[in-house]
């Protein structure tokens, strides 16, 4: 709070303190919860392609078991699972970089 009183004193505009203040003071949340989201929403996918599986992962995996290629099932498996991971990582990362400036801002 003061130092967006202080913003204000040296003529900052509620725009301003926004964009310069809440919103970098809020970021690792928004981060969080993107990271969160984007782990859930993968497991949604796969979850939904396997019980409707017409076209993509979900179709391949059911080829795959159903024709028990298990190598091929395994392999778009860890691909998937290792982009999902990567990029969990990746938001995670940023988050934690955000998370320091963040705290240096807010005291």
């Amino acid at each position: 709070r003061s130092l967006v009183e202080m913003a204000h004193s040296f003529g900052a505009t509620p725009k301003d303190a926004f964009f310069k203040i809440y919103f970098w003071a809020a970021l690792p949340e928004i981060l969080g919860g993107v990271r969160i989201g984007f782990i859930r929403a993968v497991k949604g996918v796969i979850i939904g392609q396997l019980l409707i599986s017409i076209v993509g992962f979900g179709a391949l995996f059911e080829l795959y078991s159903s024709n028990f290629l298990m190598k091929h099932f395994w392999a778009v498996l860890i691909v998937l699972f290792s982009l999902a991971f990567i990029l969990a990582e990746i938001l995670a990362y940023l988050e934690k970089r955000v998370s320091y400036y963040a705290s240096r801002r807010a005291a």
